[in-house]
């Protein structure tokens, strides 16, 4: 079996910056880990998108504006090592953004709506809220890791949600500064990153992470700097 090329041998062969040999030796090892070869081939396909834009002379388009502002990563998050944009004209860059700043995975969209589910439910007299939950039960019924919220939280709300994707949990949340959330937890890795990455999306701000096997999504009204931060908390909890 061809050895793993490390990951600046990966970078280098995306850049064409190897020579035949090194080209083969990485080429033989992505022909048996497609799923790698998945990934790399995504990321030459961003950097021929880049070279098109390279000569664009024209205005940037308002709709690609729109798109950098609604989609652009907080501070501090990483961005992927090849991003050349030296030399792009203003839409070229505009759209060099877009490329290198991928969607939520698609868990966010039920995460999304489990939240407003659960505002629906607390503003219902008939539909009774529960809040205590067994979380070992949980576990052992759903595969679902609850993570351990702070003790100034206050839980509001524990459900089930069905997905497409099978069973999740949604837990509503009143933190100690009286904000209003929505824990979304899922099996499933999802392409989540380790560490939260939040993003506006309409009305609201959704912060989603993955920790082994479990993904996560924390969903509020606030700005997605606050939900970030809210969601770093979460994240550092064992459950």
């Amino acid at each position: 079996m061809a050895a793993a090329p490390i990951e600046q041998e990966i970078d280098a062969y995306i850049d064409g910056q190897l020579d035949v040999e090194g080209r083969f030796a990485v080429e033989d090892y992505l022909r048996q880990h497609p799923d790698l070869a998945a990934r790399v081939m995504g990321d030459l396909g961003k950097r021929s998108a880049l070279q098109l834009l390279a000569g664009d002379d024209e205005p940037v388009p308002a709709r690609l504006l729109d798109g950098v502002r609604s989609g652009s990563r907080l501070p501090g998050h990483r961005w992927r090592r090849w991003a050349p944009v030296a030399g792009l004209s203003a839409s070229g860059i505009a759209a060099a953004l877009l490329v290198m700043l991928p969607g939520p995975p698609d868990y966010v969209d039920d995460a999304l709506t489990s939240h407003l589910v659960a505002g629906m439910r607390a503003s219902m007299a008939s539909q009774l809220e529960a809040p205590k939950f067994d979380a070992r039960e949980i576990r052992r019924a759903t595969k679902i890791s609850v993570p351990q919220v702070p003790a100034d939280w206050k839980v509001t709300d524990v459900q089930l949600f069905p997905t497409d994707r099978g069973p999740a949990l949604v837990m509503a949340l009143k933190t100690g500064d009286g904000d209003h959330l929505s824990l979304f937890a899922k099996r499933g890795r999802n392409g989540a990153p380790e560490r939260p990455d939040a993003v506006r999306e309409g009305a609201h701000s959704v912060a989603y992470w993955r920790r082994g096997d479990m993904s996560y999504a924390l969903v509020g009204d606030s700005e997605p700097a606050s939900i970030d931060a809210s969601a770093e908390v979460l994240a550092r909890t064992r459950s």
